[in-house]
């Protein structure tokens, strides 16, 4: 019988005072295995950090992944220096928090967008050069970068990209992180699982009905039309044993039975999973 090694968690944007914060409090109660941070600026407090990772940490939850801001002002794709210098400052700042929270993955997105086919190519080498900057940052801090897969036209929108952006960079500063909302058709994703493999350090589970424009939905599992069970049976052919963390619009009236969806749906994924690979 398959054992899968997935830590479930839910991505989360924390308020400025952890003290009167109700979605800190709901996930210390939940019984969450890990979770995933949003980075803003008051994250630099470290009275801040220190307040969410103590009571996190007496509640066993693990700190996954910060993920780094991002915007049109914050594209680490910018064709002006000005521009990519200030990007690249804030997600210094996120990888910073990183360390301070001891979370081992700052998520980063390659581009906003819509990036025009024209000057893909001159955003991709910013892109490069960026993330190779990065990588230096990250090996000095002892944290590693996780390149998420983008929708659209954004760069890296698909594995083949995505490893063309990482080629040149070491695997112990810098992998992937697989979003199942973001691909245009969700019938490649157990194949981009498998083209990505062990790069692949975290992800971000939601789900999506495929439809362009937008594509992405970040609808909970079983409202769309990605087999997660099938994901969860590639992830388990790939050894992949690290954070099942929900990026998702939460359903219920209160957190808690928010995270409780979040806990019910997870089973839910690893009884098809165990079905499927019968």
């Amino acid at each position: 019988m398959r054992q899968y090694r997935f830590s479930v968690g839910v991505s989360l944007a924390l308020g400025e005072s952890p003290d009167t914060d109700e979605q800190l409090e709901a996930l210390v109660r939940s019984g969450m295995e890990c979770v995933e941070i949003l980075y803003y600026p008051y994250c630099d407090d470290g009275a801040w950090t220190a307040s969410v990772k103590d009571r996190l940490h007496s509640a066993e939850v693990n700190i996954n992944s910060i993920h780094a801001p991002f915007s049109w002002e914050v594209d680490i794709s910018r064709l002006d220096a000005e521009g990519q210098e200030s990007a690249l400052q804030q997600v210094h700042r996120a990888m910073i928090t990183a360390v301070q929270l001891g979370a081992r993955i700052v998520v980063v997105h390659g581009s906003a967008e819509p990036i025009e086919e024209n000057e893909r190519p001159q955003r991709i080498a910013r892109c490069k050069s960026s993330l190779s900057r990065l990588v230096k940052q990250a090996e000095a801090l002892g944290v590693e970068l996780a390149l998420e897969l983008l929708p659209r036209t954004c760069l890296g929108n698909t594995a083949d990209e995505l490893e063309m952006l990482l080629a040149d960079l070491p695997s112990e500063q810098a992998g992937f992180c697989l979003d199942t909302n973001h691909l245009s058709d969700p019938g490649q994703l157990d194949d981009t699982v498998i083209q990505l493999g062990k790069r692949i350090i975290t992800l971000h589970i939601s789900d999506y009905d495929a439809r362009p424009p937008e594509y992405e939905r970040h609808w909970m599992p079983f409202r769309g039309v990605v087999d997660l069970g099938s994901f969860a049976n590639a992830l388990y052919d790939i050894q992949y044993s690290g954070g099942f963390i929900y990026e998702v619009e939460l359903a219920g009236d209160t957190i808690e039975e928010k995270l409780e969806e979040v806990q019910s749906t997870f089973q839910r994924i690893l009884s098809a999973a165990a079905t499927q690979s019968r």
